[in-house]
This record gives structure tokens, C-alpha cells and sequence, in this order.
């Protein structure tokens, strides 16, 4: 743009330069093109790149609404392992048929009724401890074998759907720091498989009781986190308002509700989950 604004000084009728033009038409005409084609490809290059920020923000929006489905899978599959009730399930989650069977007989024998989701959606029902419910279940070894099967299977989930957008979401840093909260999302889900694994697999008979309060600890708190992060994807992908607030937030103990609630609105640079 300077250079252009110094040759048109240049070409003033009074001005000392205008002569020389005059006399190298050839040199003025090709400098004219040169410059014309300059600023042709700047004007080409700035409406390119802001064409490609468009795309990329459409595509982080749908990758966001697509990624949320798996904290919300990994909500489900928590509460169906200790409550039972009914999985809704869709492509990438599926329920097998038969651990879901086994889980009714676990409550079952262990005299704990089933409560539905939408129960305590609802309020029709309160959800209840889940240290208490961790306590009993964590003594019966074919609740930890099942349970580690289901998480596992979620786990194979985010697995899947992270790997579907990834190489979509390198682009910027917000792209960047959803991949890393699913990320650590996923990896604290194993953290619970790892402390259901010696159980599970028959290396031991039973849990001790700090690794019960362990369990429970670690469950509640990937529990938290799936419904913080469903709901912070959910707001991101544009499909709510930015205050939508997920209706799974009934199915938090009195203590996670409140902290998630008094979190800081959704912002650059702050955690989607609720508990790092």
C-alpha cells in the first residue's frame, strides 16, 4: 500500500518524477500490473482466509455437538451400572444385552431398587448416595466384572468419536483445548476401570475398604464431569444458548450441583469439566 501511495506522488502532474514516466511507459505499465496483481492475490488471500475461519468454526461447532454425545453416553452408562433403569443407546454406545441383564439380578440380589434417569430428571425421585450404592456393589466381584465391561465399552466409544474429529481440530487453540478435555476425560474413565480391573479379573476376591472409598471418590467425580462436559460441548456446538444448562444436572448429589453451579460461566481458558 506504501508503494502505491508513492507512486501515485510520484505521477503528480507538478511533480519531478512525471517525466521519467513519461519517457519509461514499458516500465511504468509493467509496474502497474505488478502492482495491481499484488494487491489482486492480498484481496484474494484475506477473503480465502476468512472463508476458511467460517469453515472452521462450522466445523467445530458440528464436531462439538457430535463429541458431546460421548460424556453423555459415559452418564448413562455410570448411572445404568449402579442404578439400572433404562440405557438409551445410539450407534457408537451400545448396551450388551446380557450385562444389562446381569446388573438387574446384581441389584436385585442386593435388595437395591432400579431408578430411571428421567425419574430423577423429573423430580420423581432422588438420586441417591453413590458411596452407599458403591459400598454394596463394590463387594459382589460380578458387579466389578460387569462394570468394568460397560466402562470399558464407553471408553472404546470416546475412543472412537475422538478419533473421528481429531484431525479436524488442530486448527486453533479452542479446537486444540476441546480435543484435550475429551482427552483427559477419557483418561480419567480408565482411572475407574483400573480400580475395578484386580477385582474384575479375579486377582483378588474383594476390596478392601479405602479402595471402596477410593472407587466411590473416582466414581462420583467422572460422573460429575460427564454431565459438566456434555453440557459446556453442548453450549459450544450452538445448538443451545450459551446458558443452556443440561437437565442431567438433577442426577448430581447436592455437593456437585452446587459446585457446578457456582462455576465461572463458560470463558477462555476455563475447564469444560468440573473437577480437574
Amino acid at each position: 500500500m506504501a508503494v502505491i501511495v508513492g507512486l501515485t506522488v510520484s505521477d503528480w502532474p507538478q511533480g519531478s518524477l512525471r517525466g521519467f514516466w513519461n519517457q519509461h511507459a514499458f516500465l511504468a505499465g509493467s509496474l502497474s500490473s505488478v502492482l495491481f496483481l499484488a494487491l489482486g492475490a492480498t484481496l484474494v488471500e484475506e477473503w480465502i482466509a476468512r472463508r476458511d475461519e467460517a469453515r472452521l468454526r462450522l466445523v467445530i461447532l458440528v464436531a462439538c455437538g457430535a463429541l458431546a454425545r460421548a460424556p453423555l453416553a459415559q452418564r448413562r452408562v455410570m448411572w445404568f451400572a449402579l442404578n439400572g433403569g433404562h440405557l438409551i443407546e445410539d450407534a457408537d454406545f451400545r448396551l450388551d444385552p446380557e450385562a444389562a441383564n446381569r446388573i438387574r439380578a446384581i441389584l436385585a440380589r442386593h435388595d437395591l431398587a432400579e431408578l430411571k434417569e428421567n425419574e430423577v430428571i423429573n423430580g420423581v425421585a432422588v438420586p441417591p448416595g453413590t458411596a452407599s450404592r458403591i459400598s454394596v456393589l463394590a463387594a459382589d466381584p460380578e458387579w466389578a466384572q460387569t462394570a468394568y465391561d460397560l466402562l470399558r465399552g464407553c471408553s472404546h466409544g470416546f475412543r472412537v468419536i475422538t478419533a473421528r474429529w481429531a484431525a479436524l481440530l488442530t486448527g486453533t487453540d479452542t479446537s486444540a483445548a476441546i480435543l484435550e478435555e475429551i482427552a483427559l476425560q477419557s483418561e480419567q474413565l480408565t482411572q475407574v476401570q483400573v480400580r475395578l480391573l484386580p477385582v474384575a479379573r479375579g486377582r483378588v476376591t474383594e476390596f478392601q475398604p479405602e479402595e471402596i472409598n477410593e472407587l466411590g471418590g473416582l466414581w462420583r467425580r467422572e460422573f460429575a464431569n460427564s454431565i459438566a462436559l456434555d453440557e459446556a460441548l453442548t453450549q459450544l456446538s450452538g445448538k443451545r444458548g450459551a446458558d443452556w444448562v443440561t437437565d442431567g444436572r438433577n442426577l448430581l448429589e447436592a455437593t456437585d450441583l452446587e459446585a457446578l453451579r457456582a462455576r465461572e460461566p463458560m470463558g477462555e481458558g476455563r475447564p469444560m469439566r468440573l473437577y480437574t
